[in-house]
């Protein structure tokens, strides 16, 4: 063959880097450990208490793609044939055992370089959430939020809440993992924004916090709750509210003060001054929850709110009346 004829050496290589590189990505797509993953997500969930049901798993455009993704937390600890079970995707109990799940569309895993760490692509509640997460040094997160609709993925069945809402927002997070190779939450910096727009409480039954860690059972009537903005800032597990108000037809509110973090978020201990106002004439039609909100005192300043103090921890709060 004349020198002609014979194709350019960089075509040559190209061409063999481009067939090695295809074939191994054919190959690791071939033989990655899926069933590993399933059993290591839903084995870790099942640590923290949440039960994880995942319809497949698969490869995708975006990375390592589960799609139909359920989301619960059982009214019981989970046994060890629970969890085999849910493992093994067989005899999978109801909402009975397991409890009401939030369904997730499609959740992507890929990996980064730059910098190291993993993105994450979650199609859920009718919009999407973004997060990044940062592997090398201390674990950075980022997260995006955007047109999350709070009626949709059962959502209201699993928090026992007829609800509807938009929600964007953002977080910026890192966390130094310490001792430990685990990262610390309790010690993270960073930053967390939220726009709600048009959150309304259709119905449902909810435990008010009262004091003395005492919560009152009760219907809930329909409550406009309107728009809820904010803004915390962390710094080394403090966070300080920059801004923190709630705005709608039937009710305002303002909170000033910290949320601490703990280790595990629903350990976070909120001190907050929270002050509220409601319609007057949402105050006749609310009954009960308007009477709950009276027992708290005038605001110094400003008379017309209702003066109550935030305390406890994110997953037992308690309202206490502010002297």
């Amino acid at each position: 063959m004349s020198s002609d004829t014979k194709p350019a050496r960089w075509k040559v290589v190209v061409g063999y880097g481009a067939f090695a590189l295809v074939a191994f990505i054919l190959c690791m797509l071939l033989t990655f450990p899926y069933d590993m993953v399933r059993t290591r997500i839903i084995s870790e969930a099942g640590q923290a208490g949440l039960a994880v049901r995942i319809g497949s798993l698969r490869p995708g455009l975006s990375g390592i793609t589960a799609t139909q993704v359920r989301v619960s937390k059982p009214p019981q600890p989970m046994t060890a044939e629970t969890l085999a079970q849910l493992v093994n995707g067989e005899g999978l109990a109801g909402a009975a055992e397991l409890g009401e799940a939030v369904l997730i569309d499609s959740v992507a895993v890929r990996p980064t370089l730059f910098p190291p760490g993993l993105a994450v692509r979650a199609s859920a509640l009718g919009g999407t959430a973004l997060v990044d997460v940062g592997l090398l040094g201390d674990t950075k997160v980022r997260a995006e939020f955007d047109k999350l609709r709070v009626s949709s993925g059962n959502l209201p069945a699993f928090l026992g809440v007829d609800v509807d809402g938009e929600i964007n927002g953002a977080l910026r997070l890192t966390m130094p993992k310490g001792k430990s190779p685990e990262p610390d939450l309790s010690l993270a910096n960073g930053e967390l924004s939220l726009d709600t727009q048009g959150l309304i409480i259709k119905g449902g039954k909810a435990s008010i916090p009262m004091g003395g860690g005492n919560s009152m059972a009760m219907d809930l009537p329909q409550v406009a709750l309107g728009a809820l903005v904010g803004r915390i800032s962390f710094e080394k597990g403090m966070g300080t509210v920059q801004e923190l108000k709630l705005k709608g037809e039937d009710v305002e509110a303002l909170a000033t003060g910290t949320l601490k973090l703990g280790k595990r978020l629903e350990y976070s201990e909120p001190a907050m001054d929270v002050n509220l106002r409601l319609d007057p004439e949402a105050q006749k039609r609310l009954g009960l929850l308007a009477a709950g909100i009276t027992i708290f005192p005038p605001d110094k300043k400003d008379p017309s709110f209702r003066a109550a103090k935030l305390s406890g921890f994110l997953n037992k709060p308690m309202f206490l009346p502010r002297r």
